[in-house]
């Protein structure tokens, strides 16, 4: 599985007239000491026009992880560490669209420090799904999770079957909280895929595929997202 986030740009002239392999950083502080240097991220241009009018982009990334553990192999011991990360990004000047491949929280954390140490040239925002619309124009709802409720005992309903938003507890718990994502199924080029999409859309592809067929696919679905059918 693979999840790829649609983020809309605002503004993302930080590679105006740059080359490929041309990479852009945030500014890398010393700690007190002078010794451990601060966590950083990176974006590196490495292919315009890559496919089908999306330049390809590579973002490393590194945030501070709080965990208690020893280092392999030696006697010291520590309660943080710094965790480092790739991610594929995808990038459609037409469609004012970012796609980011990676999980939640490193995404949202890099464009944290992006937009804070660029503010001139990279601004980025997600939006949300409606999701009576993707209902609409998918092949099947087989699963969905709510939360929301005004219950203290109950936090959160995942429910799943073929046709799930048919069913009377689907209807019950949409009306009594919200809906948080959905598993659905389409039909694309004579073949049906199934997909998990977030409020704010993520898309959690299911299948393996190779970065192109899962851009052709994200292609296909972007309509659905942005009421553009």
């Amino acid at each position: 599985m693979k999840s790829y986030h649609f983020l809309d740009v605002q503004n993302f002239s930080v590679f105006e007239g740059e080359s490929e392999g041309c990479i852009k950083t945030t500014e890398q502080q010393l700690a007190m000491d002078g010794v451990d240097a601060q966590p950083k991220s990176s974006i590196k241009l490495i292919k315009r026009d890559y496919y089908k009018g999306f330049d390809k982009y590579i973002i490393h990334h590194e945030k501070v992880k709080r965990k208690y553990g020893r280092a392999y192999g030696e006697e010291l011991f520590f309660n943080k560490f710094v965790e480092s990360s790739s991610m594929n990004v995808y990038y459609n000047k037409h469609f004012s669209l970012m796609l980011i491949e990676g999980n939640k929280s490193s995404v949202n954390d890099f464009k944290k420090k992006f937009e804070k140490h660029y503010p001139e040239e990279f601004s980025l925002s997600r939006s949300n799904v409606d999701f009576p619309y993707l209902i609409q124009h998918t092949q099947n709802v087989w699963g969905g999770w709510l939360n929301g409720f005004n219950d203290g005992s109950l936090r959160s309903v995942a429910l799943y079957g073929d046709r799930v938003n048919l069913s009377e507890d689907y209807n019950r718990y949409e009306a009594a909280g919200k809906l948080s994502s959905l598993n659905c199924s389409i039909a694309f080029e004579k073949a049906s895929y199934d997909f998990m999409i977030t409020a704010n859309k993520t898309v959690v592809i299911m299948q393996n595929r190779t970065p192109e067929e899962d851009l052709d696919l994200l292609l296909f679905i972007r309509p659905m997202l942005y009421k553009d059918i």
